[in-house]
């Protein structure tokens, strides 16, 4: 089957791209602490774009005008133990279409073939049952439950950790 998605690694003429979906609330239905401060969030953003522990990837569409759908980054989590954490968002007309999954098996492939990964994580809100479902379907193990880790619409839910290794992946 042919890749339908491609990712772009995220250069200085994304900066607003990449402000403009860090700072949208709309496409964090299951964040409430998403900043509206684009100020703070391009600073954030351009200290990050050339960095080696940050990786920032556009989603698009694998077409001749290379569609944007989203947004995808790694980054190092805990360095010594050679683990990175996974997050990404998928615009809400491409959801629930396998986007979210292939741009996130790409990431992991860069992760355990380019970057030495040993393990790769992600966290996620409890009742974000879509996300639970593409990490589920990368082949990573629920390892924990953060029980009232994330304040989410005036109350405390919990937060799901959720991870693969590196041998695991490669089993695949």
């Amino acid at each position: 089957m042919d890749q339908r998605i491609v990712l772009s690694p995220a250069t200085e003429q994304d900066i607003d791209f990449i402000v403009d979906i860090k700072t949208d609330i709309t496409l964090w239905p299951y964040e409430d602490d998403v900043s509206s401060d684009k100020e703070a969030v391009r600073k954030e953003v351009i200290s990050r774009i050339d960095g080696r522990w940050y990786k920032q990837y556009i989603i698009c569409l694998n077409s001749e005008n290379k569609t944007p759908i989203g947004a995808i980054h790694i980054q190092w989590y805990v360095i010594e133990r050679g683990s990175w954490e996974l997050g990404y968002c998928i615009f809400p007309e491409y959801r629930r279409q396998g986007y979210g999954t292939e741009a996130a098996q790409l990431i992991l492939k860069y992760a355990f073939d380019d970057w030495h990964a040993h393990k790769v994580l992600a966290m996620c809100n409890a009742q974000n049952i879509p996300s639970q479902k593409v990490l589920e379907k990368l082949g990573m193990t629920k390892e924990g439950i953060f029980r009232e880790e994330l304040p989410w619409q005036d109350k405390w839910v919990d937060q799901y950790f959720y991870s693969i290794l590196e041998r695991e992946f490669k089993a695949n």
